[in-house]
C-alpha cells in the first residue's frame, strides 16, 4: 500500500515570506539574547568594580 502524499504547492512568494518571518524571528531572538548578555556584564562590572567577590585574603 503506497502512502498518500497531498502536498499543497507553494508560490515563490508564500516561501519567501515564510523566510523573512523566519529570519525576523532569528533577529528578535538575538537582539533579545544581546540584551540579557549585556545586563549580565553589565552586572558583573559592577560587582567586579566593588570588589563585592574580592575577599582572598593576602
Amino acid at each position: 500500500m503506497e502512502a498518500k502524499t497531498n502536498y499543497k504547492k507553494r508560490t515563490r512568494e508564500e516561501v519567501l515570506a515564510w523566510l523573512q518571518r523566519a529570519r525576523d524571528r532569528k533577529d528578535a531572538f538575538q537582539r533579545k539574547a544581546n540584551e540579557i548578555f549585556a545586563e549580565e556584564e553589565r552586572l558583573r562590572k559592577i560587582a567586579a568594580d566593588s570588589h563585592y567577590y574580592d575577599i582572598a585574603v593576602k
